[in-house]
């Protein structure tokens, strides 16, 4: 069925073979010509449509999509392409200016839908019927009997809602993809007005348009619009607006369809179906920047499963509301930008409706803020929870950003106490800690879950190597926990780990056995373990041999209960001992045993796989690359892999490492071993690598080879090494050596690297032993 035809041959044909008993010739669908503009990115979808066309058992074809998708411009395009080789009678109506059922029979030279059988009885025809939203409840059971009467009669319809009949076949039309060089980005530079087109030279123009293409959802009538605004507005400009919630008003081209003239007019010419529960779904949901799942549409609609399921699949019907792939395989669902902004602003007008639509919003938020708190404490699937935060990320912002309007400092502070480990964690770092840090410092603001939050702050900032603003909030978490020992202890535990960072070492053993002491007595084991394993790694720089005692017994103290003490101490048993075992991995590998080093990390990682964070991952696998084997080829690419998807973590999150000197040796020596080719390869690979493969990846490391070292290997040093050597024997560090030798701690520093690539040294307890052997 189909023909090559032109507008003038269709109707030549109409009035030769389509004659209705009142003689009126059909229109031949007027709206089908060159101003609708070329298609782009449809070339699948156009074949398939022409081949269902062809189907002689899909007499009505539908197709829906939101508002502007271009529904039209793909049907005009199958049937084009579909007639170039067939000879079938063709009648194309646009219902879109007249939306009568009337009109319609009218233009089919009847009266009625009888009198069209009549007619047509079972002679082939192809009925386009374009634009038919408003008139899709009234036709339908017409059409149901025009397909039952006329056994030649094929419909192709456009709407954003499908007729619901039986012969019905739908073809939901996609919105086109966003990415750089993509169909949208075309549709863009189309609309683009000539004079403009160097706004889009380079690089970062391509991004920005197709940012602006991602924010529209590609739907090609949005893009166009806002195509035409660039002039006095940059595209980056334009994206800001569009993002603030303003479309640009411009004048459109003078033969754009009166409906399409903004998208106010777009919305409202296809919303004559739209019921007064449609609408009030609609103006809850608006409140949301991400998709929404039916518990969301239930808490925010205020109402019940059933009511809510049935308005959430009225909304989905009507094309106003996206179907997205969900977690988990949930269904989830997303508003279009255009019908988000457009009901948006009309909610708004509603200043007491608003008020209460965005309450339901922030306790939605607030609530799932606890919930996730609580299943990171319980023990849950971390890896899944901070997922969940990551894909609620922009409600959740916009949460922060409401409360913090408002001054609600106590909800405010809730959520991003409960929230914050997540958002420290996803690339909000600096937004979220300096929101934390402006509220805690309001008037009135203070107490233990104040004092916590800013130790959330306080890690993440160490974890990052600032350690000045780790030292503020540190010290503004202790103004705010006088007279409460247990938070006090805890801040006190944390600020031991700065000076060790800090390389303040017998400081920072001081502020963590007096913190140790404080925990014990107040029974808190979680604060304990974490203040011990500071303590640990500070012993262990000093030279202490007893450095593994006091993880032995944090490990042996550990409930194996999920914790309840917020902040660090709140944090799931499985992370807290696998923190542990890390770092008592670490003290083993700088006592020599590096076999047990071994075995005991990649017990931590193990945990990792579950619970781990970027931090922790990345100690965990420069961990296990500093002690396992790395003398065949094979063995340094798998270690070369672990310090490369640890190197990528660290990058992509922001992140300082702790074990600078082994982490560095260890590059040294695989620079010196491996092609750079075959490097720069891994590095490359470890950017894609999420935290569970970059987990996999550390435990296939080979176990390390263990070797002695020469007693007379000491006898290889220079004086000089030799002096610093043994002065590093005596437990100093390279601070008060470079101060007893009147030398830089930098000079001090590459000294002692010579000394452990000499000595085949690979922590500072080696050189102490080393040395040890070498002095009676």
């Amino acid at each position: 069925m189909g023909a090559h035809m032109t507008r003038q041959n269709i109707a030549e044909r109409g009035e030769a073979e389509n004659r209705p008993p009142g003689g009126a010739a059909p229109a031949a669908a007027s709206v089908y010509d060159s101003g609708l503009g070329r298609l782009r990115g449809r070339s699948a979808e156009t074949t398939l449509l022409t081949s269902l066309l062809l189907d002689p058992h899909e007499r009505l074809i539908t197709l829906t999509g939101p508002v502007g998708v271009g529904k039209s411009r793909l049907a005009y395009a199958a049937v084009t392409a579909l007639t170039r080789d067939q000879a079938t009678p063709l009648t194309l109506v646009d219902l879109a200016d007249e939306p009568d059922v009337g009109v319609l029979w009218h233009r089919l030279g009847a009266e009625t839908a009888e009198e069209v059988a009549d007619h047509l009885g079972h002679r082939d025809m192809l009925l386009v019927l374009d634009n038919c939203d408003p008139l899709v409840s009234v036709i339908a059971m017409d059409i149901a009997f025009l397909l039952r009467a006329c056994q030649g009669l094929n419909v192709l319809a456009t709407s954003r809602r499908s007729l619901d009949i039986r012969a019905e076949r739908i073809v939901p039309v996609r919105p086109l993809p966003t990415d750089v060089g993509s169909a949208s980005v075309e549709v863009f530079t189309d609309a683009l007005r000539p004079y403009y087109h160097t706004a889009l030279t380079g690089s970062e123009g391509q991004r920005t348009v197709a940012a602006i293409c991602a924010e529209l959802d590609g739907i090609p009538l949005a893009i166009e619009m806002a195509a035409e605004a660039v002039g006095t507005h940059d595209p980056w400009a334009v994206l800001v607006r569009l993002r603030e919630g303003n479309y640009a008003d411009r004048r459109r081209l003078r033969d754009v369809p009166d409906r399409h003239r903004s998208v106010a007019d777009a919305l409202r010419w296809a919303e004559g179906d739209l019921t007064a529960a449609d609408r009030r779904l609609l103006h809850s949901l608006v409140v949301f920047e991400g998709a929404v799942d039916l518990p969301a549409a239930r808490v925010v609609g205020e109402l019940d499963v059933e009511r809510a399921a049935l308005g959430v699949e009225s909304l989905v019907h009507k094309s106003l509301l996206l179907s997205v792939d969900g977690r988990g395989g949930e269904p989830e669902f997303r508003l279009p930008h255009m019908v988000r902004i457009h009901y948006r602003k009309e909610l708004l007008r509603d200043a007491e409706r608003a008020r209460h639509v965005y309450d339901r919003f922030l306790a939605y938020c607030l609530d799932f803020a606890r919930r996730t708190l609580d299943g990171l404490r319980g023990g849950a699937d971390r890896a899944e929870l901070l997922t969940a935060v990551r894909d609620r990320m922009p409600d959740l912002r916009q949460a922060v950003r409401l409360l913090g309007e408002r001054g609600d400092n106590d909800r405010l502070l809730g959520l991003l106490t409960a929230l914050a480990e997540p958002l420290l964690s996803h690339g909000l770092g600096e937004e979220a800690a300096d929101d934390i840090e402006r509220t805690t410092a309001a008037p009135g603001m203070g107490g233990v879950p104040a004092a916590e939050a800013l130790m959330s702050v306080g890690c993440w900032a160490l974890n990052r190597g600032e350690t000045e603003r780790a030292e503020r909030v540190l010290d503004r978490a202790t103004e705010l926990t006088v007279g409460e020992p247990g938070a006090a202890a805890r801040v006190s535990g944390l600020t031991g780990e700065l000076l060790r960072r800090r390389g303040e070492m017998d400081t920072a053993a001081t502020w963590l056995e007096s913190a140790i002491k404080e925990l014990d007595t107040l029974d808190d084991p979680y604060g304990a373990a974490l203040a011990r394993r500071s303590l640990a790694l500070v012993r262990v720089a000093r030279g202490d041999a007893t450095a593994e005692e006091p993880l032995q017994r944090a490990l042996n103290e550990l409930p194996g209960r999920p914790a309840g003490a917020p902040g660090q101490a709140g944090r799931a048993v499985p992370l807290i001992r696998a923190d542990l075992l890390i770092a008592l991995g670490r003290v083993r590998r700088e006592l020599g045993r590096t076999r047990e080093a071994y075995d005991t990390v990649r017990e931590a990682m193990r945990l990792l796989l579950t619970v781990g964070g970027p931090a922790d991952v990345a100690e965990a696998l420069e961990t296990v690359a500093t002690v396992a084997g790395a003398e065949a080829a094979d063995e340094q690419r798998a270690v070369a892999r672990c310090l490369a998807a640890a190197e990528a973590l660290r990058r992509r999150y922001g992140l300082i490492s702790d074990d600078l000197t082994a982490v560095r040796t260890l590059d040294q020596r695989l620079r010196e071993g491996m092609d750079s080719a075959a490097l720069r390869q891994l590095r490359a690979e470890a950017q894609q690598s999420g935290l569970r493969d970059a987990l996999i990846v550390g435990l296939f490391a080979r176990p390390p080879v263990t070797r002695e070292v020469a007693p007379r290997a000491a006898e290889w040093l220079t004086p000089r090494q030799r002096e610093i050597a043994l002065l590093v024997a005596d437990g100093l560090t390279n601070r008060q050596i470079a101060r007893q030798l009147s030398i830089s701690e930098w000079t001090v520093v590459n000294h002692l690297r010579v000394v452990m690539q000499k000595l085949e040294c690979t922590s500072r307890v080696h050189v102490v032993r080393a040395m040890q052997g070498a002095v009676p």
